[in-house]
């Protein structure tokens, strides 16, 4: 149970289609009886090649912004750095889709195109009166099921399988001659060439980055035919759909000056055609049935090898599964049924964009995305968004879901070299506040309060010693380390000292231009701005960067090499320990709440969605929950946030769901969850920013699974688990079980609890020697 995503009506945006995914290639499934679409996606079709956006006078002008900001003159700042840190063209690339597959599926009766748009025949109205669909979470495929006015009952299923890379349709009917359809590609505007050859329809585009889409059919019974460029069947007992989609690949060889040349030999067609021919040759040498099943099972055994890894049951298991707008009906209820059905959506979700034939890592909808033009260009946004998306990933058992967010940054790693040296003159490397699938390392947008933040790579680099806690792989953790200690070297060099002093008298280490992301405040000169001598996120960041590379270099001891493999200065090191003594600690308002900039200033919108000065609560080191003080002050910060207005999107909440967590307030916690369900989530379970954005369901399913477990490292290496450190006092959480959660340490954990009470667990794996539970 808690598997199966169950609907009695069809979808009417695509925001509400069923996503299906591998990786490498998604697809949105309208699951309409009679006119289908299926919105496809390739993780590699992006809007264009290599960017070299970096601004040539960044580094003649930096310490004039510097001094502007250290002066107050904030707003002269503000335009200086637009003018001479922005990216010479303003936007990275950005992810779009492959098109569409529109089929129709119609009885003979109803065969002839009306006038009108969309192009359909006449739908049978029987079948959306008996039409059911579901999403089975626990073998990743869409199904719908109806009864036409002839009585004949219809069967579709839909999956994209990881061992054969590729989407599959499977229709039949309980009676022979009964399937006809007619189906073709569309991507509007944005398309070279549609044609059919060989009985297939393909669709290339080479607009962005170059591509094809390629479908075919097999059919038992009635033919299959192409007409134009439309995929034709009539009279068919059954037919397997098969759609590949190819496009230009990436490798570290290619440049903004050798781009165009590489692109002018189309192979991507080629290998889909290829693909094509050699999948209807196996279904053709078998039958449709002998093929699905093999195909099938194929498909659910890769895939269920990352989704049997972890279980979860809030509260007793229903008998009957209700539909999910049943569920959504008393979402602010939040009833254990519906958090239950969540939180596995959300884990197929990651599955589903974040694993192996993918490359890349989930952007900002996964890996679906029906625009040309999507909001926030659906990239990489790596001030929280990218970041939150694996949030989850280790808890639930899917450490290799996690490895295409470390192959994104060290993609991007050259880029931040050139980035770090030509706009700052510093070593290391550099990212700003978003990247995109050729790892741009400029800044994105012209938009004081988020563009020249400085910290996305050094936020991302810490996610490596999060997965070597979680693993204890010290392979991994040598392959990726100088990807944390060369995030450190940047800030080594771009600090600069404040006038605020350290204990030892020295001044504390500040980042010049900075600003909190996305927020801000009103200046000394009464004017809004966002430019800043430093803040609290970026001493929490920087602590954490600090303290994961010293961690790993403890680990890895003379193994902690650069990327050519040379061993690092012992100055490196001594250089990184001067400045985490040097980092201002945090600091109180009058209130008591956090500070969120170095200095108390007057805030512009007190319920802005961000709160990142928290960051040190979680996912940061900074503040531990026994330091009393510190803890009230986090309590109060979030209280400011939210009777203001805070919490306002779907990441916020989720944000806000695991700071509660880590405070042990389970109560607050669901509070937040009840919002999260209520206000900013679709029909169809996917997290509503608005509009879509993915990382509401990541940090929300993290949140969950903190609610119930969590586990830390202390300064003697001694891994502290707690359970039920945040369980609310609703009834419906007072018993339940988790099976498979992993813990830092390398450990895998089953526990059981009944009546708020622990009555029951178990190390699967790993060492228990030292792993405290308080």
């Amino acid at each position: 149970m808690n598997d199966v995503l169950i609907f009695n009506d069809v979808p009417s945006t695509w925001e509400h289609y069923l996503p299906l995914g591998n990786g490498r290639l998604g697809a949105m499934v309208k699951t309409d009886p009679c006119s289908e679409i299926l919105q496809l996606n390739e993780e590699g079709i992006w809007s264009g090649g290599p960017q070299n956006r970096i601004n040539p006078d960044s580094k003649k002008y930096i310490e004039n912004i510097r001094s502007l900001v250290k002066e107050g003159k904030v707003l002269q700042a503000q335009e200086l750095a637009f003018q001479t840190l922005s990216g010479t063209s303003v936007n990275e690339r950005v992810y779009q889709t492959a098109g569409d597959f529109k089929i129709d599926f119609y009885s003979e009766k109803n065969a002839g195109l009306a006038c009108g748009w969309p192009l359909q025949h006449k739908p049978d109205k029987q079948a959306y009166k008996t039409y059911e669909s579901s999403l089975n979470l626990s073998s990743a495929c869409t199904q719908v099921v109806y009864k036409d006015e002839e009585g004949t009952t219809f069967n579709r299923k839909t999956w994209i399988s990881a061992v054969d890379d590729m989407i599959f349709m499977l229709v039949t009917a309980d009676k022979k001659g009964k399937i006809n359809f007619c189906g073709f590609l569309d991507r509007g505007n944005d398309s070279d060439k549609i044609f059919c050859e060989d009985n297939f329809i393909f669709l290339e585009d080479s607009h962005g980055i170059p591509f094809c889409v390629g479908i075919g059919a097999v059919n038992k019974g009635g033919t299959i035919e192409t007409k134009g460029v439309c995929l034709t069947g009539k009279k068919c007992d059954e037919v397997l759909f098969f759609i590949d989609i190819q496009a230009f690949k990436w490798n570290k060889k290619i440049t903004e000056k050798n781009y165009r040349k590489l692109t002018l030999k189309n192979t991507w067609s080629s290998r889909c055609k290829k693909n094509l021919l050699q999948m209807r040759k196996t279904i053709l040498n078998s039958s449709i049935k002998k093929a699905v099943e093999e195909i099938f099972e194929w498909h659910v055994n890769e895939y269920q090898s990352y989704w049997n890894r972890f279980y979860l049951q809030i509260g007793k298991e229903n008998e009957k599964q209700k539909t999910v707008s049943e569920l959504l009906k008393k979402s602010e209820e939040a009833s254990s049924e519906l958090v239950n059905l969540y939180a596995n959506f959300s884990r197929y979700l990651l599955i589903s964009s974040s694993r192996v034939p993918g490359i890349l890592p989930a952007n900002l909808q996964g890996i679906w995305n029906c625009y040309m033009a999507p909001p926030w260009g659906s990239k990489y946004t790596i001030n929280i968004n990218a970041q939150m998306n694996y949030w989850p990933v280790n808890m639930s058992g899917l450490c290799e879901c996690e490895l295409p967010l470390f192959e994104l940054l060290e993609r991007a790693y050259k880029n931040g070299c050139e980035a770090s040296q030509k706009m700052y003159g510093c070593r290391g490397y550099v990212l700003h506040h978003n990247t995109d699938y050729w790892g741009d390392a400029a800044p994105q947008d012209a938009w004081l309060p988020g563009t020249y933040w400085v910290l996305g790579a050094a936020w991302l680099a810490t996610h490596i010693w999060e997965h070597y806690e979680y693993t204890q792989d010290v392979e991994f953790l040598k392959r990726y380390y100088y990807l944390i200690h060369e995030a450190c070297i940047f800030f080594v060099d771009y600090l600069v000292p404040s006038e605020i002093k350290a204990s030892d008298g020295k001044p504390y280490l500040v980042i010049n231009p900075s600003l909190s992301p996305e927020n801000s405040y009103i200046t000394k000169t009464n004017e809004q701005g966002a430019l800043c001598e430093g803040c609290e996120m970026d001493n929490m960041i920087l602590e954490h960067l600090f303290k994961s590379c010293l961690s790993a270099k403890k680990v890895l001891q003379k193994n902690a090499c650069s990327k050519n493999g040379k061993c690092y200065k012992p100055t490196d090191f001594e250089s990184f320990e001067y400045i985490l003594k040097h980092l201002k600690a945090p600091s109180l308002n009058k209130d008591g709440s956090l500070m969120e900039w170095n200095t108390i200033v007057k805030e512009v919108e007190k319920g802005h969605r961000h709160i990142s000065h928290l960051y040190g609560l979680f996912p940061g080191c900074t503040i531990k929950t026994d330091d009393k003080i510190l803890a009230d002050a986090c309590r109060k910060t979030l209280n400011n946030r939210l009777k203001n207005g805070g919490g306002h999107t779907g990441w916020s909440l989720a944000w806000i769901m695991n700071f509660y967590a880590e405070l042990g307030m389970g109560d607050m916690v669901l509070s937040s969850l009840k919002n999260v369900l209520s206000r900013s989530t679709l029909p169809n379970l996917l997290d509503n920013h608005p509009p879509f954005q993915i990382d509401g369901n990541f940090g929300s399913l993290a949140a969950i699974i903190r609610m119930l477990v969590q586990s830390s490292v202390k300064e003697d290496g001694i891994f502290v688990v707690k359970l039920l450190p945040a369980l609310p006092e609703d009834k419906q959480w007072q018993n339940g079980c988790v099976k498979g959660v992993r813990l830092k340490g390398g450990v895998v954990l089953d526990f059981e609890w009944k009546n708020g009470k622990i009555i029951n667990r178990r190390i699967v794996s790993g060492s228990e020697k030292k792993i405290v539970f308080p």
